[in-house]
């Protein structure tokens, strides 16, 4: 992880680079609906025209790897959040990250169950200050805010065994 936090943290990476905490976000949706994304296209939207080691490669893999055994197990992630962010901007930065990966791939996450995954996902997508006019209402209310981002993990485990279980196989 340490790999991780320091590349992210450089000054040397493009603005297009997704942020570590944004990363999380972006491989915990990878792994909640793995879809048909490369291992090279994964790559290419977290780092976007920035070049990386193949260290940096290769902890970007094995946190994914430790984020799916995490689910497999019916666990939330664990999440280091990085001491230069706020609470509020590491929820937001996750958040847009996992709903990055919801959009990268819409058509396999609401293929099969899609009242179900808008539910679920309704939560991170609040967070993730991506909504749209109509729902931004959510947004500007603190209270409502909170018991959303409150939900997030049991959200993603749901998410997970949705996607992951023997019954939707």
């Amino acid at each position: 992880m340490d790999i991780l936090d320091t590349f992210f943290n450089s000054d040397e990476l493009t603005d297009d680079a997704m942020y570590f905490d944004e990363m999380h976000g972006f491989l915990t949706s990878l792994v909640v609906q793995p879809g048909n994304l490369t291992q090279e296209q994964i790559l290419n939207e977290i780092l976007a025209d920035n070049a990386a080691p193949s260290s940096v490669k290769k902890a970007i893999i094995e946190l994914q790897k430790n984020i799916e055994q995490a689910l497999l197990l019916g666990d939330f992630p664990a999440l280091t959040k990085n001491e230069q962010t706020s609470d509020e901007e590491f929820l937001t930065l996750w958040s847009c990250g996992f709903m990055q990966g919801v959009f990268a791939q819409e058509n396999a996450w609401f293929k099969s169950h899609p009242e179900d995954v808008a539910e679920l996902t309704l939560p991170i997508l609040s967070c993730s200050e991506l909504l749209d006019d109509e729902l931004d209402a959510i947004s500007q209310n603190e209270e409502l805010l909170d018991e959303m981002a409150e939900k997030i993990p049991d959200c993603v485990i749901d998410l997970y065994l949705l996607f992951n279980s023997p019954d939707s196989a």
